[in-house]
């Protein structure tokens, strides 16, 4: 896209014209009114997600952001929920990158387990897919959902004898290194456009507990996994979604867990949400982003630090990366 202001730059030149100087100055003005005009409308365009084509919702994650349950109903899962949510605030598309078994070291590396089965395709890692996405579609992309880390330590619980694994501390680590070093920053990097603050809402998600009818003593191990991602979170200022309240905390969880959850299921006796269950970390999402029309789940509150709400824009369709071009827009649109 061609600048208005350097154009009006270029016709201001002199000689050749056969003009007094005072209609070079009539013109020139006109020009510049012009130029001011047409840059005004783009301001107001990009500040209104309705008014200059799609804006997007993007989920980011493993299993649960897929939205998987064992009955194979994959078209229940919360971000469809919250999706359905988010017309009132203008976003058009949903995009759900979710993949079934990943981890924080997939996310960046690639080898999800489930990377043959996404409602969006892509290649390679996630998070490549993700930057790429973002960069595609500049002050376009807004809310985003980080789900992540369930994989990283779920191998650590022992169900049988109730007990953490020796290499807890260590895959904790790795999981925190990888949030906080890599996973994070480059969301938020590739959120920026030249010239230009960082636009759209990023939240993380912590985690249930889906072992405590069997285990109360699982509740020190989940309490310890989430303050983990909270801490990550609270690092750029991350609100991260209370899933954990939501699904009834400490008191009202094993109560809850074979209502929201699989884990009760003598068929299939899975740690996955149920359609109820995803509606319920939908809700929470809905809360913690306060989007016009957000629907607020049963004793659902926020946790995490405060973030200030990022605003939409976007800048001229010039400035969006040549490589952004190879991403496949396959996406999900309203109707």
């Amino acid at each position: 896209m061609a600048n208005p202001a350097g154009n009006a730059r270029g016709r201001a030149g002199t000689g050749g014209t056969g003009m007094s100087g005072g209609w070079r100055i009539v013109v020139l003005a006109v020009v510049l009114v012009v130029a001011l005009v047409s840059l005004d409308a783009l301001v107001l365009a990009v500040a209104r997600p309705t008014a200059n084509g799609h804006h997007y919702y993007l989920a980011l994650g493993n299993s649960i952001t897929f939205g998987f349950q064992p009955d194979f109903n994959f078209t229940a899962g919360f971000v469809d929920n919250v999706f359905a949510e988010l017309d009132q605030s203008g976003v058009t598309d949903e995009v759900n990158y979710g993949c079934g078994g990943e981890t924080t070291t997939t996310m960046i590396s690639g080898g999800c387990l489930g990377h043959l089965i996404h409602h969006n395709a892509y290649s390679g890692p996630q998070l490549d897919a993700a930057v790429s996405f973002l960069r595609a579609h500049p002050g376009r992309v807004s809310p985003i959902t980080l789900e992540i880390g369930a994989n990283d330590l779920l191998p650590d619980w022992n169900n049988a004898t109730c007990s953490v694994g020796s290499s807890f501390q260590s895959d904790v680590t790795t999981m925190d290194d990888n949030i906080t070093k890599v996973i994070v920053p480059r969301i938020l990097d590739a959120l920026k456009y030249p010239g230009a603050q960082a636009a759209g809402d990023l939240v993380m998600l912590n985690y249930y507990d889906p072992f405590i009818r069997d285990c109360p003593s699982s509740l020190d191990f989940v309490h310890t996994f989430n303050a983990h991602l909270a801490a990550d979170a609270a690092m750029f200022r991350i609100p991260v979604v209370d899933v954990f309240t939501a699904f009834g905390g400490d008191t009202g969880m094993a109560k809850n867990i074979c209502q929201y959850t699989w884990i009760c299921s003598v068929q299939f006796h899975d740690f996955h949400p149920t359609t109820e269950g995803y509606k319920v970390i939908a809700g929470a999402v809905e809360t913690t982003l306060s989007y016009p029309g957000a629907k607020a789940p049963p004793a659902a509150l926020p946790m995490g630090a405060a973030a200030p709400r990022l605003t939409w824009g976007a800048p001229p369709s010039a400035l969006v990366p040549r490589e952004a071009a190879r991403v496949p827009d396959l996406v999900r649109p309203r109707g």
